[in-house]
């Protein structure tokens, strides 16, 4: 290897696992709710994000109900712009006889992001429920399934 150590590039990255579920279904559909899951991007650059989001929700018809996920940089006090997704949803329709269903899933979440130094970002979910209501909402973390977030700096 030729070269001096000024040619080297040290990457930024981490990666980090939501320690317990987040559970939705206690506050008002339409409200974000923090999650234990955040990272500190550590310096100036442009970062790589990705979150796998576990979900589940359950419902009983008729119902339009859903749970989405963002990032939120705490340090801006603003959304990770690009980061919102809708994670799971239930819809059933009225019908002859009564369906419960109840279903869980994983979502993504990837985007680049820039920052001007060192920035702390958390996933936040909520659910909403646009008819209907949900019987239990949950982001989860558990050895069925784990919710994650990662970043690695590339620029």
């Amino acid at each position: 290897m030729t070269g001096t150590s000024a040619a080297l590039r040290l990457i930024e990255h981490g990666f980090v696992q939501l320690g317990a579920s987040l559970d939705l279904q206690p506050t008002a559909s339409g409200t974000w709710n923090d999650s234990g899951l955040q990272v500190t991007l550590p310096v100036a650059g442009t970062y790589e994000l990705d979150a796998s989001v576990r979900a589940a929700i359950s419902a009983t018809s008729p119902v339009n109900t859903f749970i989405s996920a963002r990032l939120w940089d705490v340090t801006a006090g603003a959304v990770v712009p690009g980061s919102e997704t809708i994670v799971h949803q239930i819809s059933l329709a009225a019908s002859a006889g009564v369906i419960t269903s109840g279903l869980n899933v994983t979502g993504p979440i990837q985007v680049e992001y820039a920052v001007p130094g060192a920035h702390v970002v958390r996933l936040q979910g909520r659910r909403v429920n646009a008819t209907g209501a949900s019987l239990g909402a949950s982001i989860l973390a558990n050895t069925d399934g784990r919710t994650t977030l990662r970043f690695t700096r590339i620029a």
